[in-house]
C-alpha cells in the first residue's frame, strides 16, 4: 500500500507540470490564432508586436501590453489588451485601452476604451470577410478623430447583436464634428441616438425601403451646418416605434429649424414645432408605394392621426407664412366604410410688397384662413361622400363643395396599381350630386370699390355694369337670338321683372329631374342669380343633380351638345340662400 501511494504521488508530481504545460500551450495557441486572424483582417502587410504578454493557462485570460500594429502608412498603438474566452471558433471578449492611430499627414485617432465580444472566427483556411462579420457586443468610449477636413468626437457608443442585415440595439452619445480647412464652417452634432430591433440590407446589397424594419429609434439634440450650401438644420427630438409592415407606427418630431437660402428672397428660416403620426402602418404603406401596390387599409377600430403644429417661415427677418395646425385623421368602421378628415387651421401668408399687385390693389397685405375636408368611402359600390370640402379666406370668401359619387376606384390592399386602369376607372365613376357654394365676405366688394375709385364713379354704377355684362354675356355654342328679339334685360333695369321678396333673384327649379330638351334654359336662371349676387354679394349655390348618375367621361362629352343642353343633362340649378 505504501509503495502504491508513493507511485501515485510521483505520477502526480510529474503529471501536474505536464498538464500545466499542455494547458499553457493550448492557451498560447488560441491567442496566436486570434492575433493572426486580426492581422489577416487588417491586411497582408500588417505587423503586430507587443512589449508584454501574459496568458493564464487555467482561465485562458490574456494580457498584452504596449501593442503596436503597423501597415503601409498607418500605425496603431494600444496600451493594454485583455482577451477572455478565446476558442478556436470565437472571441469571447477583447478589451483595448488607450488606442491611438496615426496615418497620412496630421491624421490621428484616439480611443480611450474599446470592447468587442462574441465575434465568431472564420472556418480554418478561410479569410476574414468584414462584410460577413458578426459582433455580439461593442463598446467604445471617448473617440477623437483629427484629420485635414476636421475633428470628430464621440462620447460613447454601445451596440449588441450585430450581424449582416441585423442589429439588436445600439446607442451613441455626444457626437460632434467640426470642419477645418476647406470644410471650415461645417459642423454636426447629435446629443443622443438609439436604435433597437433593426433589419436592413446587408453590406454590398442595394438599399430598398421594404427591407428595412425598426422596432424603435430616437434622436435628440441634432444639428447640421453646411456653410457652402448655407444650410443650418436642427432637430430637438425625434422618436419612432414599430416601423414594421403590419404594425402601427408611432412617430413624433419636435423642434425642427431649417435655415437656407430662399432664392431671390434671401436667407430664410423654416420652423416646425411638432409633428405626430399614430395608428398608421407606415412601413406597410412605404413598402406598397415602393412596389406599386395598393397600401393597406386602416386597422379596424383604430383611429389614424397625422398632425403638424407650429409651422412658420421667414425671409430676411420678415414673416412669409405661418400655420397653426394641419391634422389628418382616418378610421375604418366595422361595416367597411373608411372615413377621413383634413383640417388646416391658422394659415397666414404675408404678401411681400409688390409680389401680388392685384391683391395689394384690393387692400390685402396677407392671405389668412383655413380649410376643412371630410369624406367617407365604401368599397362596396365605390360610394364616396364629400361633406364638405370648405376653404375659408378671411375677409374675402368661403368656398364649400359637397357631393356624392358612385363606382369610385377602391382597389383591395395589395392590388397592383396600373395608372391607365386607374384613370379609366375614375372616368367611369359616376356623379350623383355635387353642390358648390360661394359665400362672399368682402372680396367682391373690394374689387368693385377698387374699380369705382379708378373710374371715379359710385360703386352702385359698377355693380350695375357688371350685372348687365353677366346678363348679356354669350356662351360658346349658344344659338344667336332671333332677329328683332333683344337680349333679356338686366335685373333692376328698365322693363326688368321685379326681384323676389327679400331682394333675391328667383331661384332655379327645385331639385328634381332635369328639364327635357326644349324646356326652360337653366343658364338664364344662372345669369339672373349671378347678376343679383353681384348687386347684393352674400351667398350663391350651384348644384349638379343629373336625372341619373353620370360618369365623368360622359360629362366631358356634353359640351358638344352646347352649354344649354349640357346644363339640362347635368341638372344644373342655382339658388341664393
Amino acid at each position: 500500500m505504501r509503495r502504491r501511494l508513493v507511485i501515485i504521488a510521483v505520477a502526480g508530481a510529474i503529471a501536474l507540470p505536464v498538464a500545466g504545460a499542455l494547458a499553457q500551450a493550448e492557451a498560447e495557441r488560441r491567442v496566436d490564432r486570434a492575433i493572426e486572424l486580426l492581422r489577416q483582417a487588417i491586411g497582408p502587410d500588417a505587423r503586430i508586436t507587443w512589449g508584454m504578454r501574459q496568458v493564464d493557462p487555467v482561465t485562458g485570460r490574456t494580457r498584452l501590453g504596449d501593442v503596436v500594429v503597423t501597415t503601409a502608412g498607418r500605425r496603431v498603438t494600444v496600451a493594454e489588451v485583455l482577451l477572455t474566452d478565446v476558442s478556436d471558433t470565437r472571441l469571447g471578449r477583447a478589451e483595448l485601452r488607450a488606442l491611438q492611430m496615426t496615418e497620412g499627414k496630421g491624421e490621428r485617432s484616439d480611443l480611450a476604451r474599446l470592447v468587442l465580444g462574441g465575434v465568431p472566427f472564420p472556418a480554418a483556411g478561410q479569410p476574414v470577410d468584414l462584410a460577413r462579420l458578426e459582433v455580439g457586443v461593442l463598446e467604445a468610449e471617448a473617440l477623437s478623430i483629427q484629420s485635414t477636413d476636421g475633428t470628430i468626437r464621440l462620447g460613447r457608443v454601445a451596440a449588441e447583436g450585430y450581424a449582416p442585415g441585423v442589429l439588436g440595439q445600439a446607442t451613441a452619445e455626444g457626437f460632434e464634428y467640426r470642419g477645418t480647412g476647406s470644410s471650415s464652417g461645417n459642423s454636426a452634432r447629435i446629443g443622443r441616438v438609439a436604435l433597437a430591433g433593426v433589419t436592413m440590407p446587408a453590406p454590398g446589397q442595394d438599399f430598398d425601403i421594404k427591407d428595412v424594419t425598426l422596432r424603435s429609434a430616437s434622436l435628440e439634440g441634432a444639428a447640421l451646418v453646411d456653410a457652402e450650401k448655407k444650410v443650418d438644420l436642427a432637430v430637438g427630438r425625434m422618436a419612432v416605434r414599430d416601423w414594421v409592415p403590419g404594425r402601427l407606427t408611432d412617430l413624433a418630431v419636435e423642434g425642427v429649424t431649417l435655415g437656407a437660402e430662399f432664392g431671390a428672397m434671401g436667407p430664410g428660416v423654416f420652423r416646425l414645432g411638432r409633428a405626430v403620426m399614430q395608428g398608421i402602418d407606415a412601413a406597410g404603406i412605404a413598402t406598397a408605394w415602393s412596389t406599386n401596390v395598393q397600401p393597406p387599409d386602416p386597422a379596424p377600430g383604430v383611429p389614424q392621426l397625422v398632425q403638424l403644429e407650429g409651422i412658420s417661415a421667414e425671409a430676411n427677418g420678415a414673416p412669409l407664412f405661418s400655420l397653426g395646425r394641419i391634422q389628418a385623421d382616418g378610421s375604418l368602421a366595422a361595416d367597411g366604410v373608411v372615413g377621413g378628415a383634413l383640417v388646416v387651421d391658422g394659415l397666414r401668408v404675408t404678401l411681400p410688397r409688390g409680389s401680388v399687385p392685384p391683391l395689394e390693389q384690393l387692400g390685402y397685405t396677407e392671405i389668412a384662413g383655413g380649410m376643412e375636408m371630410r369624406g367617407t368611402l365604401a368599397r362596396q359600390g365605390g360610394v364616396f361622400g364629400l361633406s364638405p370640402w370648405r376653404t375659408v379666406w378671411n375677409d374675402a370668401a368661403t368656398l364649400t363643395i359637397a357631393g356624392r359619387f358612385l363606382d369610385m376606384p377602391a382597389p383591395l390592399p395589395g392590388t397592383t396599381l396600373d395608372p391607365d386602369a386607374q384613370t379609366a376607372a375614375l372616368m367611369a365613376a359616376r356623379v350623383e350630386q355635387v353642390t358648390l357654394s360661394w359665400r362672399d365676405q368682402g372680396l367682391l366688394g373690394r374689387a368693385i370699390a377698387w374699380q369705382a375709385r379708378q373710374q371715379r364713379v359710385p360703386e352702385a354704377r359698377i355693380r350695375d355694369q357688371w350685372a348687365q355684362m353677366v346678363m348679356a354675356m354669350p356662351l360658346p355654342g349658344d344659338s344667336p337670338a332671333p332677329r328683332g328679339r333683344a337680349a333679356p334685360p338686366a335685373p333692376g333695369g328698365k322693363g326688368a321683372p321685379a326681384p323676389a321678396a327679400g331682394g333675391k333673384a328667383g331661384a332655379a327649379p327645385a331639385p328634381g329631374p332635369a328639364p327635357s330638351a326644349g324646356g326652360p334654359d337653366p343658364l338664364v336662371a344662372v345669369r339672373e342669380a349671378l347678376a343679383q349676387f353681384i348687386r347684393q354679394p352674400r351667398e350663391i349655390e350651384f348644384t349638379l343633380r343629373p336625372p341619373r348618375p353620370m360618369a365623368f367621361g360622359e360629362m366631358a362629352g356634353l359640351m358638344g351638345a352646347g352649354p344649354t343642353e349640357g346644363a339640362r343633362q347635368l341638372g344644373l340649378t342655382v339658388r341664393l340662400p
